[in-house]
């Protein structure tokens, strides 16, 4: 069997690259993309706060510079957004073309074609971060403490690897459900609700407090914001590390196995190729 690190999950990311640069619109929208999803909530914040700084927010999390804090979660969101819908979803992609019964026969491990997607989304959603921080620091003025790249860095791999089990736990939606978009919206958008990408976690009602904080999504965005706005002084990165490799060996654990049995019963029933 052939596992990962491996050519099978490179040779899928380059295969998914190939069939989005073969669109030039799909390449028009990747990168228009970043800029909707951040401009208006730059808008928003500007229209309510009326000034470069929120006394408020710095009170909750040590930034009062709202568009640093508002550009810099944004940016994360858009790779959020490309690993729970681009890598969730591809086994539906690959079942709507009707390679799935074919790759699912080849001498690959199972999460291994889940892992292929997700390292083209790493790719595909990485580079719209940068471009969304890039645009933040010309046009918005934001600044980033250049110490803190490598921390920031180390935290998003961390919370990578934690995504993965929910990535697991939406492949296995899509392998029930078929078209189970409209589940995936709603554990997407749920998770992404209580995660700090726009707002501290201090606004949320203390049990979703809670409940965000018992998932990487949380620890990751306040990591990586942090590491980017106070270098390598940052304010609970330790902390954030060590969560994240708590929650990691627990997401990946339940959520490889979870699609493991889900895929094994799928296959039983001789149900991959339903539609």
């Amino acid at each position: 069997m052939i596992g990962l690190p491996g050519s099978a999950a490179w040779a899928l990311a380059i295969k998914m690259w190939k069939i989005e640069l073969s669109y030039p619109l799909s390449i028009l929208w990747f990168i228009v993309q970043p800029f909707l999803w951040m401009v208006p909530f730059l808008l928003a914040g500007n229209a309510v706060v009326q000034g470069p700084e929120s006394a408020a927010l710095a009170e909750a999390t040590g930034i009062a510079d709202w568009v640093t804090y508002v550009a810099l979660g944004s940016a994360l969101s858009g790779l959020v957004v490309s690993l729970l819908w681009g890598t969730g979803m591809t086994l539906r992609r690959e079942q709507n073309v009707g390679t799935l019964e074919t790759l699912m026969t080849t001498p690959v491990r199972r999460t291994t074609l889940v892992w292929g997607s997700g390292l083209h989304n790493i790719q595909h959603g990485g580079l719209g971060v940068l471009l969304q921080l890039a645009a933040s620091i010309v046009f918005f003025g934001v600044t980033i403490n250049a110490w803190g790249i490598f921390p920031a860095l180390l935290i998003v791999a961390l919370g990578i690897v934690g995504l993965q089990g929910v990535i697991y736990a939406v492949a296995c939606i899509v392998l029930v459900a078929k078209q189970g978009w409209m589940i995936v919206e709603i554990l997407g958008s749920s998770l992404m609700l209580i995660a700090p990408f726009s707002y501290p976690l201090a606004v949320l009602p203390v049990t979703l407090q809670l409940i965000a904080m018992g998932q990487p999504l949380s620890w990751m965005t306040e990591g990586f914001r942090n590491s980017l706005v106070f270098g390598l002084a940052a304010p609970g990165l330790l902390e954030a590390v060590l969560m994240l490799l708590l929650l990691d060996a627990v997401y990946l654990a339940v959520g490889s196995l979870l699609f493991k049995r889900t895929e094994q019963w799928v296959r039983k029933r001789g149900a991959l190729a339903h539609f």
